[in-house]
């Protein structure tokens, strides 16, 4: 009786061992893991704070990259300002020496209508940029979308011409009016003219630019943009339209995005692709009129 007695008091002292090891090992489990979540936790509340911190100095970037653009409009609207006063000064005169020649010395004559000529153009350029710095309520109405383009064209010809860029046009005949802001829908295709102007400085090939227009079923108008330039990285296409980003090295990343912002505001989507054999192609659509429907 008592061998087995010790026996069983042997035996129930080594359960009781074995029992307080799990729960030493069980409560050490724990406390590790306690450790192991506090750890985890203060890795992910460093990395919160250094993204915060990331998104904090980009949008200080961003809010001096603004004020920058805010800046050099002013600028500009008070240069367009002051070149005005010249031009009109230049465009009296050479009237004035027109109705002195009258009928006399037709080379000087036409020299003048030159003068004169390019002397509007030049006032009507400083125009149309004083309307897009000017914060103003969009007028919104029936337009001719190829009579805007045909007026746009006539702004950048003499850019195209001494870059040595060809300009082609295919405009459908017979579109439907369209219902839009014309200085707005003018400073979208004037951004993107100027982005295949770009686009083509390095091109050693044929330097086209094709301006074209077609109507989409019953509802729409599409305009495209085609160069034959370098073309766009994939890895920029995601990035093209967000404010700010640009690969040129003296570019706002500006352009685009308002561009975008405007088309949308009119009812319509503004897109890229790349061409199949070089270039890209941007696109726009715009709706018709709904009277003209």
């Amino acid at each position: 009786m008592r061998l087995e007695r010790l026996v069983f008091d042997l035996s129930k002292t080594r359960d009781d061992q074995r029992n307080k090891i799990r729960q030493q090992a069980s409560k050490l489990k724990t406390k590790n893991q306690q450790l192991r979540n506090g750890a985890k936790k203060q890795i992910r509340s460093e990395a919160q704070i250094q993204i915060r911190m990331k998104e904090i100095n980009e949008q200080r970037e961003e809010l001096l990259h603004v004020t920058r653009v805010g800046k050099l409009a002013e600028f500009v609207s008070s240069l367009a300002h002051e070149i005005s006063q010249p031009l009109t000064a230049i465009l009296s005169y050479a009237q004035a020496a027109q109705r002195m020649l009258l009928d006399r010395e037709p080379e000087i004559q036409k020299i003048l209508s030159y003068i004169i000529n390019d002397d509007q153009r030049a006032a009507g350029v400083i125009q149309r940029l004083r309307l897009l710095l000017k914060k103003s309520v969009p007028e919104i109405k029936p337009l001719d979308i190829n009579t805007l383009i045909d007026e746009t064209i006539v702004l950048i010809a003499a850019d195209a011409a001494i870059r040595n860029d060809v300009l082609e046009i295919e405009l459908e005949s017979n579109l439907p009016l369209v219902r839009g802001d014309r200085i707005q829908l003018q400073q979208v295709l004037l951004n993107l003219i100027s982005n295949s102007f770009d686009a083509l400085e390095s091109s050693k090939d044929a330097r086209e630019i094709l301006i074209r227009t077609k109507r989409l079923g019953t509802g729409m108008i599409k305009v495209e943009v085609k160069d034959s330039g370098c073309g766009i990285p994939a890895s920029n296409m995601p990035k093209l339209f967000t404010h700010f980003f640009t690969s040129k090295p003296d570019g706002l990343g500006m352009g685009l995005s308002i561009s975008r912002s405007i088309v949308e505001s009119h009812g319509g989507r503004l897109d890229v692709k790349n061409n199949p054999d070089r270039g890209v192609t941007f696109y726009f659509t715009i709706p018709v009129d709904q009277k003209e429907v």
